[in-house]
């Protein structure tokens, strides 16, 4: 297999990236340093996060919908409340 270095990519000013091609000179890998792949998955985990809370809030505004209490307002009471 042919793996030969396609050069040095700088990121944020002083993280290197390098790609490793193919034969034909497509991208097959990156070369990261270590702290930026944990710089990544660390903010990948936080998204993750941020998607669980919205589906546990739309969990919660179905529950409510499906057992009743749901409150629904109207755009005109919206406009009351807050455009006096």
């Amino acid at each position: 297999m042919y793996l030969p270095f396609n050069g040095i990519i700088l990121l944020n000013y002083n993280v290197a990236i390098q790609f490793i091609t193919d034969n034909k000179g497509k991208r097959t890998a990156a070369i990261i340093p270590i702290h930026e792949y944990e710089n990544m998955l660390h903010r990948h985990h936080l998204d993750l996060e941020l998607i669980d809370e919205y589906k546990q809030m739309i969990d919660k505004l179905l529950e409510e919908e499906a057992n009743g209490t749901a409150k629904h307002i109207s755009v005109e009471s919206i406009k009351e409340r807050f455009l006096k």
